[in-house]
């Protein structure tokens, strides 16, 4: 008689490489934030954050690399950054929807980069339309790349959101406003010229917590393209003697005043390590691969943003240089 099927040893052997197999696809999945994906963390019952994908937008990510938070009030939810298309943004609102049906009338753009803002789309489609509120400079740039940017998203992600356009904010701000909404305090912080010219950080004082934009990135390397870099660390300074415990970042995962130190000390290193190697006459091509970078190579995003950061803090010690110069040259004491 011949025998037939798995025997006992072989059929645990099986089972358990399928329940492997299978936890190894499902961390896979949730591992990448996508339109599938929310990525939703709860820090309490009034404040949500939609963690975004740490890399670049990706056909994987379908888009979706920056934070988006939102706050439930007693009387209406505040959203900061409703995401970087019309998909992404009505995403954001179904997720609302399981939490409240209060109605958004409020939703904050930290900064003019698409991925922050293209969202704006979907809350424009809501009745009543909330108040879109952003620092004037935000929009006047916006306004101005938000064509490119639109192309680049739909180049970046095979076409997911060839529906987006480009909805500008309704509400312009200068930063130093204070909104009470539903029983908690909004103050809009604008650092001058941080990440850009046009930022704004969101401070809830009774809840402790602050929505930075991408004035902070953390666990990934920070975008300098447009930002002042004398100007981003005196940022991260003075947020630190704020009464904060939850920091939310533009991108990577939530954190505390210790992610905050750690980005500054990055900036700190690399103005450290710039000045010495332009006193030795090197360009910032040449000190690219000089610079001790230690622990922060790890960021993501590291190998593509990096030459960007030298540039930018290299910018600022030609400016800081040729300061001293001039003194020198009418003859003051060099500060």
């Amino acid at each position: 008689m011949r025998k037939t099927g798995l025997t006992i040893s072989n059929m645990v052997g099986v089972v358990t490489l399928s329940i492997a197999l299978l936890l190894k696809v499902g961390q896979v999945v949730a591992a990448v934030p996508s339109l599938s994906n929310p990525n939703l963390h709860k820090i309490n019952p009034q404040v949500y954050v939609l963690i975004g994908d740490l890399n670049q937008q990706t056909v994987k990510n379908q888009g979706f690399n920056s934070n988006i938070t939102f706050f439930i009030t007693d009387s209406s939810v505040v959203v900061v950054d409703p995401g970087s298309s019309v998909r992404i943004g009505r995403m954001v609102i179904n997720e609302i929807k399981k939490i409240t049906n209060k109605p958004v009338t409020h939703v904050i753009n930290s900064h003019f980069h698409p991925d922050h803002w293209l969202g704006n789309q979907a809350f424009s489609e809501l009745t009543p339309q909330p108040k879109i509120i952003a620092h004037p400079k935000m929009k006047a740039m916006a306004n101005k790349t938000s064509s490119r940017a639109i192309k680049r998203l739909n180049n970046m992600t095979q076409g997911a959101h060839d529906d987006t356009k480009a909805v500008l904010p309704n509400t312009l701000v200068n930063g130093g406003e204070v909104f009470n909404i539903g029983g908690l305090t909004f103050e809009l912080i604008h650092p001058q010229h941080a990440h850009t010219n046009g930022d704004l950080m969101v401070y809830i004082p009774e809840l402790k917590t602050i929505a930075t934009g991408d004035v902070f990135f953390h666990k990934r390397t920070p975008g300098l393209q447009h930002a002042n870099t004398k100007g981003n660390a005196q940022t991260l300074d003075m947020l630190m003697h704020l009464d904060i415990t939850h920091v939310i970042p533009g991108h990577g995962p939530l954190t505390d005043k210790s992610g905050l130190d750690y980005m500054r000390n990055y900036l700190a290193m690399l103005y450290k390590e710039v000045k010495k190697y332009y006193a030795q006459g090197l360009t910032d091509r040449e000190m690219m691969n000089q610079i001790n970078v230690g622990k922060y190579r790890g960021m993501s995003g590291f190998n593509n943003r990096f030459p960007v950061n030298v540039n930018a803090m290299y910018q600022q010690v030609i400016q800081e240089e040729g300061h001293q110069l001039f003194l020198k040259q009418i003859g003051l004491k060099p500060e």
